[in-house]
């Protein structure tokens, strides 16, 4: 069985009045066309998670070693998942990674990895450019193994020699933690674990603007087994420049500050504290309109919420649900009292089947708040991916999509239907060479006519070592009225 995660060898592991009918059938038409479309071409990249996780079902070494001696062992006891928590400390997905995280960002995605390499990557070097240059494979039937038993974990040859994650919980380890020599050289059940994302972007759209779009260090501290804190504390970006950022009065401020119970039979889990509530795909890209105009901007304050969030991920489903306050369309929380959020409260679900070359789920999110701060607000999103990659070894591309319609509470009281869709098609040209055409289509008002955004998205991405990525797009954005407008936009991400 592929997995995510490692087994275990003790089990063995927005005029006009327009009918909302209309709307919607236009929805469907040019949704309908565009896949189609997408589909024949060979295109394009993504960063967004969801399609590493879509990707990774097609081998278990993507994400750890594998002693091929080990055994899956019962659903209660068993850590496989293709699941955000697989690769993330967040159950719900971004901001630092865990030690299957780590080891994915090290093997699996640079065109040169520090990481033994998935046999399936061997021979995907781009355009022959990288042959052989990532010596930490072996190229012969000689691969790495991980510890074959409890005991060899602590053996020498599986000590860890990693500085950003050091020491180990107070008390013994669980069979549900993260085990020792699966994933190389680093720790896989860390006390302490520093890390950082940094994006630094150059925009083009009439003028040019360079800006931090992103810039967050992320700290985990886990003196026990079962028991972790994570604090994120980020910058708000701002297009305006570094002087816009630091003059930002909201700025810094935690993004997330919760504590974790986890480390669970069926991956179970309980968060408290400030987080993004689970919704649909966690797409990387924070503009895509799926997340925008269901006020899940990652970029902003104002998507955060505190709360307690409950959840598990038994193999392959996986389910969660949330109760919160806060979440105000116009006011921003406190940046660093996550104990006083703006008025108003909500709950979402969010569970589906993450299997090794597909995916199907739902999302529900509700909002109740006064008008001042956006007033209620209803959505619903469901979202499905394809790999045929686990299928075909020689069709290396990942589909995903994402239909969201819910109702909100326009500032005059009434209340008004919006619906989005995203979809995306991927492809990796070779090991740290991935390309990407995605669409975006809204409506933000289903009784205003002409009020819908039609985007296109082309671009490649360049990952040449662990941690360090280059992202080029191009966009072609066709609003409402007789205004075209294109701008191309370039990230380099220093991550860790």
């Amino acid at each position: 069985m592929c997995t995510m995660r490692d087994t275990m060898p003790m089990s063995a592991s927005a005029a006009r009045a327009h009918p909302t009918g209309c709307r919607l059938r236009d929805a469907i038409r040019r949704s309908t066309f565009w896949g189609v479309l997408l589909l024949a071409l060979v295109p394009t990249v993504a960063r967004s998670t969801p399609v590493y996780s879509a990707r990774a079902g097609r081998t278990c070494d993507n994400c750890h070693l594998t002693p091929n001696t080990w055994v899956n062992p019962k659903l209660f006891d068993r850590k496989c998942s293709l699941s955000c928590q697989a690769c993330h400390v967040d159950p719900s997905g971004g901001s630092m990674r865990n030690a299957s995280g780590r080891f994915y960002q090290r093997a699996t995605l640079p065109a040169v990895a520090t990481s033994p390499r998935p046999t399936q990557d061997w021979d995907r070097d781009f355009l022959g450019l990288f042959v052989r240059k990532d010596h930490a494979t072996t190229y012969t039937d000689s691969l790495p193994q991980g510890p074959a038993s409890a005991a060899q974990r602590t053996e020498p040859q599986f000590a860890p020699k990693d500085i950003w994650a050091l020491g180990r919980p107070l008390d013994e380890a669980s069979v549900h933690a993260f085990f020792q020599g699966r994933y190389g050289v680093l720790q896989a059940d860390p006390a302490l674990r520093f890390g950082w994302d940094l994006r630094l972007a150059t925009y083009w759209a009439g003028s040019v603007a360079v800006f931090p779009m992103q810039a967050d260090a992320n700290v985990t501290a886990h003196p026990l087994e079962h028991f972790t804190l994570l604090a994120n504390v980020g910058v708000r970006a701002r297009a305006g420049g570094f002087r816009d950022t630091r003059g930002d009065p909201r700025t810094p401020y935690f993004r997330e500050l919760y504590v974790l119970l986890h480390e669970a039979p069926m991956q179970t889990y309980v968060k408290v504290g400030r987080f993004l509530p689970a919704f649909g795909l966690r797409l990387d890209d924070h503009t895509a309109l799926t997340r925008r105009l269901f006020e899940l901007d990652a970029s902003l304050p104002e998507t955060r919420v505190t709360g307690i969030e409950l959840g598990l991920a038994p193999n392959y489903p996986f389910a969660s649900i949330s109760y919160f306050a806060g979440g105000s369309r116009t006011e921003a929380p406190p940046s660093w009292n996550v104990f006083e959020p703006p008025e108003g409260h909500g709950a979402a679900l969010h569970l589906g089947w993450r299997d090794e070359g597909w995916s199907l789920g739902g999302s529900v999110l509700a909002r109740r708040r006064p008008l001042a701060h956006g007033g209620d607000a209803t959505s619903v999103a469901v979202f499905a991916t394809f790999n045929p990659w686990k299928y075909w070894r020689n069709l290396p591309l990942t589909w995903l999509a994402e239909v969201d319609v819910g109702s909100r509470t326009r500032s005059s009281g009434q209340r008004t239907q919006q619906l989005a869709f995203h979809q995306e098609i991927d492809w990796l040209a070779g090991n740290g060479v991935n390309f990407l055409l995605a669409q975006d289509w809204s409506d933000a008002d289903t009784e205003v006519a002409d009020d819908h955004d039609f985007r296109l998205t082309a671009g490649i991405q360049f990952t040449p070592a662990p941690g360090v990525a280059l992202d080029t797009r191009g966009r072609l954005l066709v609003p409402a009225g007789d205004r075209t407008d294109a701008d191309f936009i370039v990230q380099l991400r220093l991550y860790n």
